[in-house]
């Protein structure tokens, strides 16, 4: 298994009410609030020196940001 993170994406939840973050396809965190994904999703994209993708709950993106990793 690979630990690569190509991107984080912060989306709707498909499967039950609140927000997501996921990289290559699994769900790294859940929320109910969008702000706190968003925050956590930025949080984690900063970690591992990745993109961060917020989308709308239509699926459109709404902003995308890539972070060179942290040296800590």
């Amino acid at each position: 298994m690979s630990t690569d993170i190509n991107g984080i994406n912060t989306t709707v939840n498909p499967t039950s009410t609140g927000w997501v973050n996921q990289a290559n396809g699994v769900v790294l965190s859940r929320h109910r609030v969008k702000r706190s994904a968003v925050a956590t999703g930025r949080q984690m994209a900063k970690r591992h020196g990745a993109q961060h993708t917020v989308h709308r709950k239509d699926g459109s993106v709404i902003q995308t940001r890539t972070y060179s990793a942290s040296p800590v």
